[in-house]
């Protein structure tokens, strides 16, 4: 009878199968990632309720709403609902895309690499917290299935199964993307560290050397020092864009215009709110070095318009859409386009770290340009 006995490099190589669940760690981290959030938004939250309370109450509504692009896309034709239905889930899974560095920050990256774990446990991982971070977004399709229930729209009788199947799979299908998100940032740790050590000369170092604005303000966004960083900005961009697109073509008639005036304003203000508070500590730990140095200060104004550009992009493209689309009103969409490029010059007036003050030009300039936006056409 003989006895195989492995070799000391087979030993070596053999790796041992982690028995510790890893889920419960990381919806413990998924957790303080929430509690963060909701502490940041706790001063803010009376001040929201005082100045943009009655707008928000009344449009108590629009939370039905949530649930109707998938619900609908079974009674449009195949192209169009395949089209609204990946539109919904895919925007829906965006916040995991949003929190993706703090619900898995490069350490935690480099730690689980090195970790005996399977490729099972990690992507059941990334769902788990998936599904943890979008269980409100379930809990608003719910509440959408309830008011549709009690309201008994026809076409929602007609068409109750598969929608209720279609809302199903459309969160499901959002908790994959945003796991997908996750696995994808777990995976490129170990990509952007090669990149970051690899070796190169010091002449071409020089060669490439950037200008101060690139230096300073530009790179280090587009590299991810930032967050957000560059690539999340231009996402958030173009999905304002996007929006104008369907607000202003009319593709969506069930919704009001005044709704996606205010998912257009709010995420336009949104923007410019988050690039000001990832600009400025920033700027803030650069002011020392570059005191010493005899850089001029036009890279302050530089830094401010950077601020305010996501705002007025999106706003130049949603006010070339209204141009080029059915009959408007001029002086609204003057005013609508003057408040598009005075609210980050506003917004950026303000230092971020005084909370109350943006909350509340937050709220304002959310409420004028919902209003304008409500009276562009006839």
């Amino acid at each position: 009878m003989s006895w195989y006995q492995p070799s000391c490099r087979e030993r070596i190589l053999r790796k041992p199968t982690l028995k510790t669940t890893l889920v419960p760690v990381r919806l413990e981290r998924t957790r303080e990632v929430l509690h963060e959030l909701l502490r940041s938004l706790k001063e803010a939250l009376p001040i929201v309720a005082g100045v943009a309370g009655p707008i928000f109450v009344a449009s108590f509504a629009l939370l039905a709403w949530a649930g109707v692009p998938p619900m609908r896309a079974v009674t449009l034709p195949w192209r169009s609902g395949l089209a609204v239905w990946t539109t919904q889930a895919v925007l829906a899974a965006w916040p995991l895309w949003a929190l993706r560095r703090r619900l898995l920050p490069e350490a935690w990256c480099v730690q689980l690499r090195c970790l005996p774990l399977t490729a099972h446990a990690l992507w059941w991982s990334d769902v788990a917290v998936s599904a943890a971070v979008l269980a409100p977004l379930a809990g608003l399709y719910a509440f959408s299935v309830g008011v549709f229930a009690f309201h008994r729209p026809a076409w929602w009788i007609q068409a109750m199964p598969r929608a209720l199947v279609s809302l199903l799979a459309s969160w499901i299908a959002s908790c994959l993307l945003g796991a997908a998100a996750l696995a994808w940032q777990r995976r490129g740790a170990s990509v952007r560290a090669h990149r970051a050590l690899r070796a190169q000369a010091p002449e071409a170092l020089l060669a490439r050397r950037p200008g101060q604005f690139p230096a300073l303000l530009w790179w280090p966004s587009w590299r991810g020092a930032l967050m957000p960083g560059a690539h999340s900005v231009i996402a958030g961009v173009a999905m304002a864009v996007a929006l104008a697109v369907v607000w202003t073509r009319g593709l969506w008639p069930g919704v009001p215009g005044a709704a996606w005036a205010l998912m257009f304003s709010a995420l336009a203000i949104a923007l410019t709110e988050r690039v000001q508070r990832a600009m400025e500590p920033h700027l803030a730990a650069l002011a020392p070095w570059l005191r010493s140095l005899p850089a001029p200060p036009a890279w302050r104004w530089r830094a401010r318009a950077l601020i305010c550009a996501p705002m007025i992009v999106a706003g130049a493209a949603a006010v070339l859409l209204v141009l080029a689309s059915r009959p408007w009103r001029g002086l609204p969409l003057a005013a609508f386009a003057l408040g598009l490029v005075a609210t980050p010059v506003t917004l950026t007036s303000v230092p971020s770290a005084n909370r109350e003050a943006h909350v509340v030009l937050w709220a304002i300039c959310t409420g004028l340009l919902t209003a304008l936006g409500s009276e562009l056409w006839n």
